[in-house]
């Protein structure tokens, strides 16, 4: 039951974070399916989804998205890459301690 609820909740952020910024939460997903196989992937995981937010806002401007960087899209973005990224490692290793 606790890994459904989980599983349930994950899906729950996921679909949050394509609806409010699916680029950067698109990306979250790719680096989440990657992470997996990373060494020390709950150091690199965190980092990584602020290197990804980051470098987001400054992407944006550049492709007309946005007309610059703020902080609020910043936290948004934080949000986005930390609810797809972390969401699915984690999703994915109790899956597999499951199994």
């Amino acid at each position: 039951m606790d890994f459904e609820t989980n599983a349930a909740l994950s899906v729950g952020l996921l679909i949050a974070a394509f609806v409010l910024d699916w680029p950067r939460a698109l990306v979250g997903v790719v680096f989440g399916l990657v992470s997996r196989f990373l060494p020390y992937a709950t150091i690199v995981v965190p980092v990584g989804v602020v290197i990804i937010a980051a470098v987001g806002e400054f992407i944006y401007p550049l492709i007309g998205r946005t007309t610059g960087a703020t902080f609020p899209s910043f936290v948004l973005g934080l949000f986005s890459v930390a609810a797809t990224a972390s969401n699915l490692y984690i999703t994915i290793r109790n899956l597999k301690d499951r199994l």
